[in-house]
């Protein structure tokens, strides 16, 4: 990890390129650093000028004369690589580069376009390795740049911290766009969200998005950390940087660009960055327990709740969070109408809500006999004229252990001195008791606000949001008692499991038969469905007679993947004149086809395997993603597997939990379940092959590019893989 002291907590900062004019790139820096309250030493550097806006200039770094934790950088593309080895030689030890004109210039509609653009990405390589040979830590270049508001350290040319800063808080917020930084930025201090670091990356020729969050996993100021990300171009990195923050016990929030083809065009010519395909980080947030945010509204107002919301503690249960469980919800509202509102959400997500305890019933009744006592509770307007019936109701509620959260919507009832005043005693006497927390929907004055957030008690304008918070703080709780638990542990990722030796792989392959894959699945203990290979006619009907009729007579060659598609594939064959028959069919197939240069392709027999028939259909595989590795998919197989698009992705190697929770979401699972007759299946079993599958494409290492089983037949004895295949890449 990358020691980011220099660059959030420099005691001292040059600006390289200084300008006269506080509104220039080179100037703003030192307007904000001044007016802002930054406590270190500021150095303008500039060739001719003597004083930059009431600061004394240098010459040049040399001239300054003592060490410089921090350069900000504001020269044109073509002095860059001077100014780093000026850097160097003065013993800069972290530096900002704003410049433009490197690597995001790319998507040239013309040849002469195309050739600047080449040169830009050939100069964003010389300057990386430069920073990298000087030992200097390179935030950029064409990033807007860095901002620690605690320490005053405004390290951007962006104006917008000159029409308000945020209040120093916990939520450190990153961007690989400055763009969205900046705005974001100002949509913070508009919400009033504490923030304790800015960071925009930019082109990433040195730091990365990854090293910034692994920072910040260490550092005490940051308990939340958001992300604005485009693409990744070191997989490995960025898993290290999750796995730290989850260690640590600080939610990540993350709004991913790039998930449409569109999109993911956009990403790549806007930073040149690398953009995968949605699935795959959705596969690296589930693995690492990261909050994702589809919209900048989520997206602040999930770093509004981890910062300020209250954990509930009744329901921070690990073995919860592997099993889905969401804490049970009470909510009270002043509006029948809204609270069935809140109900559907709460439906939608999955939140129970419990019945109201029989005691705290009886009393609600009592006071107003018109009230309903079914969850939503609804305390009606009257709470205007018995504000104590309502606040016994919320306080019966978040003491009674049925409940994880009490969502609350009370209109305007803010507004009544005698209810705000009773509020309040409750709300104190509930966080003395460890009562559930308190999420509060309505109208409420900033001063209101302000003291109920202080005391972890969330307020919302739309009810909804209530409830949706109430699914993050149980997530959030269980996943803070699970690193609590296992002491850091968790974050690592699977070990590969202990395989049998597999089979050499061809080097002169792009593929192998089915035959071939078949048996390596077998060798690492994968069940396959009962086959042998036949060369002629008569041994593959002998091989059908010894494996027990139907049979299925499929084609085998390397170099003919879909079988089916050049008709090579007879189903339910059941004799052995039909086997002969079926043979004769898969070398004519195999006549049939020609490669791209005219030649048939390669004749390695014909496969005869029993027919397995079960409940349903999975598919399995694996394939390597160019970012990240090899990533798992299952889901629901067969010839519908393109239609129905049931799957599921997760990081190979898969753990227990991940197969089975990739079985669940996929809807896999719903196959294992008890219905028309038969038991329920051993999902544990099932979710054990998938890891052997993963665990076998990790032990091919760099040569495998993908491996897919499908069908994989869910039969009373557990899985049968049917067909399998497996594609490589060419040896290193």
């Amino acid at each position: 990890m990358h020691d980011l002291d220099a660059l959030l907590q420099p005691r001292s900062i040059a600006v390289i390129g200084a300008s006269t004019q506080p509104d220039k790139v080179g100037g703003m820096p030192i307007r904000l650093l001044r007016e802002l309250g930054y406590p270190g030493r500021i150095y303008p550097v500039h060739r001719d000028a003597g004083e930059i806006q009431g600061l004394r200039a240098y010459p040049s770094l040399a001239a300054i004369g003592v060490p410089v934790d921090l350069a900000i950088v504001a020269v044109p593309a073509a002095a860059a690589l001077d100014v780093m080895a000026q850097l160097g030689q003065a013993g800069v030890r972290a530096a900002v580069y704003f410049t433009s004109g490197f690597a995001e210039t790319g998507g040239a509609d013309d040849d002469a376009q195309g050739a600047q653009d080449a040169r830009g990405a050939r100069l964003q390589q010389a300057l990386a390795r430069a920073a990298q040979a000087h030992g200097v830590l390179l935030l950029g270049p064409n990033c807007l740049g860095a901002m620690n508001l605690r320490e005053r350290v405004f390290a951007t040319f962006s104006p917008v911290p000159l029409a308000g800063v945020p209040p120093v808080g916990d939520v450190a917020l990153v961007s690989q766009s400055g763009a969205f930084g900046a705005y974001a930025f100002a949509l913070a201090r508009e919400a009033g969200l504490g923030l304790s670091h800015w960071v925009t990356t930019g082109n990433e020729a040195g730091l990365q998005l990854a090293d910034v969050i692994a920072w910040l996993a260490r550092d005490d100021a940051t308990r939340v950390i958001l992300v604005y990300m485009e693409g990744c171009r070191d997989g490995a990195r960025l898993r290290g940087a999750l796995a730290a923050a989850r260690a640590a016990g600080k939610p990540v929030v993350v709004a991913k660009v790039g998930v449409t083809a569109a999109g993911a065009r956009s990403a790549q010519s806007h930073t040149a960055s690398l953009t995968g395909e949605d699935a795959v980080y959705q596969a690296v947030f589930d693995e690492y327990n990261v909050h994702r945010a589809d919209t900048l509204e989520a997206f602040f107002r999930l770093g509004y709740v981890l910062s300020r919301g209250r954990r509930p503690a009744r329901w921070s249960s690990p073995a919860g969070l592997a099993a889905g469980a969401v804490a049970p919800l009470a909510i009270v509202t002043v509006s029948g109408g809204v609270g069935i509102m809140m109900a559907d959400s709460a439906e939608r997500l999955g939140v129970p809500l419990p019945p109201m305890p029989p005691e705290a019933a009886r009393a609600l009744r009592e006071a107003i006999p018109f009230a309903s006592t079914a969850n939503p509770i609804d305390v009606t307007g009257q709470i205007m004229a018995q504000p104590a019936v309502l606040l016994g109701a919320l306080e019966a509620v978040a003491d009674s252990p049925a409940y994880g959260c009490v969502a609350a919507f009370l209109a305007g009832g803010l507004n009544s001195p005698r209810l705000w005043s009773g509020l309040q005693q409750s709300v104190a006497a509930l966080q003395a008791r460890g009562g559930a927390p308190l999420l509060l929907s309505g109208l409420v004055d900033d001063d209101k606000r302000a003291w109920l957030e202080a005391r972890g008690c969330l307020v919302f304008r739309e009810p909804a949001h209530a409830v949706e918070a109430v699914v993050t703080l149980a997530r959030a709780a269980a996943l803070e008692a699970l690193e609590a638990l296992e002491a850091g542990g968790h974050g690592a990722m699977p070990e590969a499991t202990s395989l049998p030796a597999l089979p050499a792989l061809p080097d002169d392959a792009a593929a192998l038969s089915e035959f071939e894959a078949l048996r390596l699945l077998s060798a690492a203990g994968v069940p396959v469905a009962a086959h042998g290979l036949a060369d002629d006619a008569d041994e593959a009907a002998a091989i059908a007679a010894q494996i027990g009729f139907p049979v299925a007579v499929k084609l085998c060659s390397r170099e003919v993947l879909h079988k089916s598609d050049v008709g090579g594939v007879v189903l339910g064959v059941a004799d052995a004149d039909g086997v002969r028959a079926a043979f004769a069919q898969a070398r004519a197939a195999l006549a049939r086809c020609r490669d791209a240069s005219g030649r048939p392709p390669r004749f390695e027999g014909v496969l005869v395997a029993r027919m397995v028939r079960g409940r349903g259909e999975l598919m399995v595989g694996v394939r390597r993603d160019p970012v990240f590795g090899p990533v798992a998919l299952a889901g629901i197989g067969g010839t519908a597997v393109e239609v129905l698009r049931q799957t599921a992705f997760g990081l190979a190697p898969l753990s227990p939990a991940r197969a089975r929770d990739m079985l669940a979401r996929s809807r896999a699972a719903a196959l294992c379940e008890s219905h028309r007759g038969h038991a329920p299946l051993d999902l544990d079993a099932i979710a054990e092959v998938l890891v052997r599958v993963s665990h076998c494409a990790v032990a091919l290492g760099e040569r495998l590019d993908t491996l897919e089983i499908n069908p994989f037949i869910i039969g009373a004895d557990g899985l049968c893989a049917a067909d399998a295949v497996i594609t490589l890449r060419p040896p290193a």
